[in-house]
């Protein structure tokens, strides 16, 4: 097809509406455009059974020919680099109300060549309120609250995210709505294709590119940047590509061993229950809602075994993907070597749509699990001195590289709560070690405890699991943490091994640590150093190789309806008061840097600090496979040459046109 037949939207697909409602016989009974293919894969294990069904030119082709769908056939047809390039070159991605944007019964149709799978978005939080959607339903509502700040809620839902501060917050889950309280798409999709098969998703991306939508993709939801929403957008559900496949005696170019295929809708939950159902163990992350191949392998992936074997993207061995001209390939070590590097750490939703990987099963391992509370009170009454209290944090910072060492991660917040300071130790977990062994490993830290008096406000318990998924279910899987809500914005930073080994860094640490404790800030911090066990070349930011310590913090706390210029306040303490401080002593230069997820979204050195010296390497890959941006998610790689026309909402969100710089 010419380039004028898409690039003219405006008037052939208005000039399509009566002609193809005049056929709505016709129209009902097309079939979905997909095929079966051959099973086998360049990925060394069968293609999974969604995998399989598949767009392919000769379907294309079958499209052209019909003559309910020859006039829009191009709007689903393959990309070229040229035609990714043209029809890519309006300043702002379509969006509803454009005359650009499909006419309804375009959508029809696209809705009958995706098999029916196509769903128009209607807010999570709508049954809270009288809308277009319809009146307000207090059952329903009573118990879309009751349930907003669990994970299955959003997981669930077509377009629902777990941070909706992202969304805009624009149809909150609320029980006390009035009718003057609106609801309103805000920063959702238009649209979301519940995906089972490859054809589905090539389809959609086809569709898109044709048209000039901004697509998304979602898992989960579980973003903490809003990577998983966009308003006007098209967007991709991953979350029902369930299927998972042990593959015992595989093999690639590097590696013959076990492994698993796993599509892109499983959570760590699930790939950890199938591991070990095997006797295996894989690397997964510690929220059981995460998404496991998509987000979190291609963010890197830090993880309880990271002792042991490093980031979760060390143990990828292939990807299944379906790129921006809507090819089906396989990304691996001999396939699309180039895309398979910067799948493994650099950054979701940036490259490729990921349906399913192949990742290590790595042995089955013990651990022991240590948790309790230490402070430097009980019941309220000082028990020892702040400065004692402090004695003994610094004896356990102290010893991380000596912890690290021996392969144990732990997660732990230190907590300033009217002048009681508490160090609460979620979970101490060391794969490989027995209780007798764990209890030794720590002595000379309990030692120092036991010396300065610091009392245990919740006592040790410290046990003992002969598998890793019960000692992770107990440190972290039945404690889910709670989500859903918009009153705070996330920040944290990853230390460097050089703050230990330098005697003068480790005290500027130590210092800044102290201030931002005792000035009431969030602190949460895990010891880890993943460093490089494997020995692989990927995409992994060099500031996780790097790396003896991880934290999190967070803004000042502001109400779920706070203004913009109080959320641009938190914003900014956010950055200028408790995040500015470590990155002067640990900027990317030497080593410091930003995990991508729960970080900030308007981080101002991102590049840098999210990957390291990997950026530019990936912003030419990204180039390549991707050269007009169909894939945007905000702080990706390539995101700068994009903006979210969202107004003023104190914090960069998706509630607004995606537009080139």
């Amino acid at each position: 097809m010419v380039l004028s037949k898409s690039c003219l939207l405006a008037t052939a697909l208005t000039s399509l509406v009566s002609i193809a409602y005049g056929q709505s016989s016709s129209v009902s009974s097309l079939e979905p455009a997909a095929t079966i293919v051959p099973e086998d894969s360049a990925a060394g294990a069968p293609l999974l059974e969604g995998e399989r069904i598949q767009l392919t030119e000769a379907v294309v082709e079958r499209l052209e020919k019909d003559k309910t769908t020859a006039e829009i056939a191009d709007l689903f047809a393959f990309g070229t680099e040229g035609t990714v390039q043209k029809r890519g070159s309006a300043r702002c991605k379509t969006y509803p109300g454009d005359a650009r944007w499909p006419a309804d019964w375009i959508w029809d149709v696209f809705n009958l060549l995706l098999g029916g799978s196509l769903i128009p978005t209607v807010p999570i939080s709508a049954p809270c309120y009288d809308s277009q959607w319809g009146r307000k339903d207090p059952a329903k509502c009573n118990d879309i609250v009751s349930r907003f700040t669990k994970a299955a809620t959003h997981e669930d839902h077509p377009t629902s995210i777990m941070w909706p501060l992202f969304q805009g917050r624009t149809c909150m889950a609320r029980n006390d709505t009035t009718p003057a309280d609106k609801c309103s798409i805000g920063g959702y999709p238009a649209y979301a294709v519940n995906v089972t098969n490859v054809a589905q998703i090539q389809l959609a991306v086809n569709f898109a590119r044709a048209t000039n939508i901004r697509l998304v993709v979602k898992n989960t939801g579980h973003d903490y940047l809003g990577k998983s929403t966009g308003a006007g957008s098209l967007s991709i559900w991953t979350h029902n590509l369930k299927k998972i496949e042990y593959l015992p005696n595989y093999k690639s170019k590097s590696y013959t061993g076990k492994a698993f295929k796993v599509g892109a809708g499983v959570t760590v939950q699930e790939i950890y229950v199938a591991a070990e159902a095997q006797n295996t163990t894989v690397q997964g992350g510690i929220c059981e809602s995460v998404g496991f191949a998509g987000g979190y392998l291609q963010g890197g992936g830090h993880n309880p075994l990271s002792g042991l074997y490093g980031m979760a993207a060390d143990s990828v061995l292939a990807f299944q993907v379906v790129l921006a001209s809507g090819q089906f390939v396989t990304a691996s070590e001999t396939s699309y070597p180039d895309l398979f590097w910067a799948l493994r750490g650099g950054g979701p939703g940036t490259y490729g749509i990921v349906t399913s990987v192949i990742v290590k099963a790595h042995p089955n391992t013990d651990a022991t699990l240590s948790t309790f509370v230490l402070g430097n009170s009980t019941d309220g009454k000082q028990i020892v001195s702040r400065e004692n209290f402090f004695k003994g944090v610094r004896k356990y910072w102290e010893l991380f590289p000596t912890y690290t060492d021996a392969g144990t991660y732990s997660f732990f917040f230190i907590f300033n709560r009217d002048g009681q300071l508490t160090l609460d130790m979620k979970a101490f977990f060391a794969p490989g070690y027995t209780k007798e062994a764990f209890q030794n490993l720590t002595s000379s830290w309990m030692q120092t405890i036991q010396e300065l008096g610091i009392p245990f406000q919740v006592p040790q318990k410290t046990n003992y699991y002969p598998s890793f998924f019960p000692a992770y279910w107990d440190a972290w899987g039945k404690s889910a943490f709670p989500l859903g809500t918009a009153t705070s914005l996330p920040g944290n930073r990853l230390i460097p091994k050089s703050h230990w080994t330098d005697p003068k860094k480790l005290e500027t640490t130590w210092q800044t640590l102290r201030t931002h404790v005792e000035s009431g800030r969030h602190f949460g911090v895990y010891h880890q150093s993943p460093g490089n066990k494997q020995n692989v070349d990927n995409s992994v930011s060099s500031a996780w190789r790097a790396a003896q310590a991880f934290f999190i913090t967070a803004s000042p706390t502001f109400l779920p309806n706070a203004t913009a210029a109080e959320v641009r306040a938190a914003n900014d303490n956010l950055h200028k008061v408790i995040l500015d401080p470590w990155r002067k002593i640990t900027p990317a230069s030497e080593g410091g840097g930003s995990y991508l997820n729960e970080a900030a979204v308007d981080e101002p050195n991102w590049k840098e600090d999210f990957y390291g010296e990997q950026y530019p390497r990936l912003a030419q890959i990204k180039k390549k496979y991707d050269p007009t941006g169909l894939f945007y998610v905000t702080t990706g790689v390539g995101s700068d040459a994009w903006v979210v026309e969202d107004g003023e909402q104190g914090v960069t969100t998706q509630f607004g046109k995606l537009c080139r710089v």
